[in-house]
């Protein structure tokens, strides 16, 4: 791994580790940045999901999903 000298808000960092129980500053950073990416992941894939489903806002207005038998459309 690169080293990299960064300036930290110590208290954030401080918050930041008595939340996520890490020990230390680096393994701080490195779980605060795990958790974002996996965060990140997963809002695009419920949006995604969002997008491909009958709750979709995009579906077309004649559309038979959700219609009663027999009814027109």
């Amino acid at each position: 791994m690169r080293t990299l000298r960064i300036d930290l808000d110590q208290r954030l960092l401080a918050a930041a580790a008595d939340i996520m129980g890490t020990g230390d500053s680096n393994a701080t950073v490195n779980e605060a940045l795990r958790r974002i990416v996996v965060h990140e992941r997963q809002l695009r894939n419920l949006e995604r999901l969002m997008a491909d489903s009958v709750f979709s806002t995009d579906a077309p207005a004649d559309s038979a999903v959700g219609s009663e038998p027999g009814s027109p459309g």
